[in-house]
């Protein structure tokens, strides 16, 4: 199965700014690692996109409370 179809849950429309514009990049430069990268682990990939997500959800969270 393709790199590509592992990330099927990664919906755009799921998220807004910052976080939007990473999962752009993520969808288009799995495929790149994917290639290029003979080491590739997509369990390491998917799990640091979703790290990553997590923090800039809490950023964002933290911006609309006033917090940051």
């Amino acid at each position: 199965m393709s790199a590509k179809m592992e990330l099927r849950w990664l919906k755009e429309d799921n998220y807004q700014g910052a976080s939007k514009r990473f999962v752009r990049f993520f969808k288009k430069d799995i495929s790149l690692q994917a290639k290029v990268d003979e080491d590739f682990n997509l369990e390491v990939y998917e799990s640091s996109i979703r790290l990553i997500l997590k923090k800039l959800e809490q950023v964002e969270e933290q911006q609309k409370e006033g917090v940051i």
